[in-house]
């Protein structure tokens, strides 16, 4: 099951306790989707292509005192980028925003539907919460942190998500998401106190990249950890402080270009509590990818294979 059905089949649940849940979709299609239409019309607002529209309406419905979520591919959030900021962030209006099909999920539909900058545009806007789940568990606990919490929130859902993380977090509960991040893979458990400790960290579909690439590094013998990062804004800065304090490097890998995205965040966050540590980020180029292919040719092929992320990251240590 997709993250988008994960989510909206669990708030589908919780929908049938409560009234005032309310999901509007800007998207034509979904199984998800049609049981809501069937069974909870009154709660279900198809919106048509009309996202800015969607968004407004959301906003009054918030105002009234709906709990309101609004679902739409991820490549037009920024179409309706004035109307979250006015509307939503600076009236107060708690909203969930669902965006399906982030980076490059929609491959090889061209860079209409590649939002490779979304990080980057949603993260300026002023009490918006940002989190990138990289598998089901983190989708489905993520309903009922919106319901118990409500906030403005940008969630960013994976199209499909990578396989060896599908087991993760199991269990995983409300409170644990707002943790904000997780130490997915520990470093060599027989260290040389004269090792260089890097540190990656990732969210999404990289997380599945990185770990492969982490793989490569332990059993070459380089002294590596692997974060999932999957709150961006804001970051839980003490607890991810005290979690990086022993490393030497960190390397973020993202699928994004780099202006204003997940490494600008952990730059910022050096930056901003003067750490010592050397930092690599590894994104998209900056660029509209035209080429056909779909999302893990169009990745190997822009610098994140997972040869080059070994690759740059041993040269990075050197």
């Amino acid at each position: 099951m997709t993250q988008r059905d994960t989510f909206i089949s669990n708030l589908f649940e919780q929908a049938k306790k409560d009234k005032d849940i309310i999901l509007i979709s800007v998207d034509m299609g979904a199984p998800s989707l049609d049981i809501w239409r069937e069974e909870l019309p009154d709660q279900f607002i198809a919106a048509g292509i009309s996202e800015q529209n969607a968004i407004n309406v959301a906003a009054g419905l918030s105002s009234s005192g709906k709990k309101v979520y609004v679902y739409f591919m991820a490549s037009w959030v920024g179409r309706c980028w004035e109307q979250i900021r006015y509307s939503c962030a600076m009236a107060e209006n708690p909203i969930t925003i669902l965006g399906c099909g982030v980076a490059l999920g929609y491959a090889p539909a061209g860079p209409a539907h590649s939002p490779t900058e979304d990080i980057a545009y949603m993260r300026s806007i002023n009490n918006i919460e940002i989190y990138s789940p990289a598998n089901n568990h983190i989708a489905k606990s993520l309903v009922d942190l919106t319901l118990e919490k409500p906030k403005l929130r940008y969630i960013r859902l994976e199209r499909n998500f990578a396989s060896e993380m599908e087991d993760m977090y199991k269990g995983i509960s409300s409170s644990n998401i707002e943790t904000g991040f997780n130490l997915v893979k520990p470093g060599l458990k027989d260290q040389n106190r004269g090792d260089k400790k890097i540190a990656i960290l990732t969210n999404g579909y990289m997380l599945g990249r990185a770990y492969k690439s982490w793989l490569n590094l332990i059993g070459e013998g380089v002294e590596v950890s692997l974060y999932d990062v999957w709150k961006l804004k804001p970051l839980n800065q003490e607890l991810l402080k005290s979690n990086l304090e022993s490393y030497d490097y960190i390397v973020t890998i993202e699928e994004q270009t780099l202006d204003g995205g997940f490494g600008s965040i952990i730059s910022e966050f050096i930056c901003d509590n003067q750490l010592s540590h050397k930092l690599l980020r590894l994104g998209l180029p900056e660029k509209f990818i035209f080429e056909n292919g779909n999302r893990d040719h169009l990745i190997d092929t822009h610098g994140l294979s997972v040869e080059e992320i070994t690759n740059n990251i041993k040269q990075f240590i050197k």
